[in-house]
């Protein structure tokens, strides 16, 4: 469903004949196969991200950072696709988690759009899953709108945690259930696969990061 625009990130040449298998691997397997090579491109002119909601059904195809600068508008419509459909409350999302979504989709093989299934979720749907689920992280970035859980490859649901895994950007978890999805965010850097959870406390590690960070800028 579309092409990848040029002067993207791309996955080394000689890595694509060696990724076209992985569908058929298990997990331990494929990591230690080939996890996908990370090549720098030169800074693009501006940076486009597909998305489809696999619960709304909503699409999003739009430019949302050009010529070195986040375009307000696509933030505005970004808040809105990545609302909690729970409570339909909205929150601003990270700029940063935009920019680990298009470098994601820059070095997967798909050209599918990246389908998400869960974005901001408010303080009370966290709660209400962690009371009718497991898995699910009490600190969780999702209510920062700094956290994503996505799937692009149906036929290979790993592909973005491998990628995620070698970007290092932030937290990384593969669920490997009935409906396969990858949860990204970007916090502290951590990696799990389900049923093993995030490190605890990430959350305040993170806010201890940027007291410290605002120490520093202060001089």
């Amino acid at each position: 469903m579309g092409e990848k625009k040029p002067g993207k990130t791309v996955l080394l040449p000689n890595r694509r004949d060696a990724l076209r298998g992985l569908g058929t691997l298990g997990l331990g397997t494929a990591l230690t196969f080939a996890a996908p090579s990370i090549v720098r491109a030169d800074t693009p002119y501006k940076k486009r991200l597909r998305l489809q909601s696999l619960n709304s059904g909503e699409k999003l195809d739009m430019v949302y950072w050009a010529d070195g600068e986040y375009l307000p508008h696509a933030l505005k419509r970004m808040r809105h696709f990545m609302r909690d459909l729970r409570t339909e409350t909205t929150h601003e999302i990270h700029p940063g988690l935009l920019d680990l979504m298009w470098e994601i989709d820059q070095n997967t093989r798909s050209k599918n759009p990246i389908y998400t299934m869960s974005g901001y979720r408010s303080p009370q749907t966290n709660e209400w899953l962690l009371k009718h689920s497991d898995g699910v992280d009490p600190g969780s970035f999702h209510m920062r709108g700094m956290a994503v859980d996505i799937t692009q490859n149906f036929l290979d649901p790993e592909e973005v945690y491998r990628v995620a895994l070698k970007l290092k950007r932030g937290g990384a978890g593969y669920y490997p259930t009935k409906r396969p999805f990858v949860h990204v965010d970007i916090g502290p850097l951590d990696h799990w696969v389900y049923p093993a959870m995030p490190t605890p406390g990430r959350d305040k590690e993170y806010d201890r990061q940027q007291a410290e960070k605002a120490a520093a800028e202060k001089g």
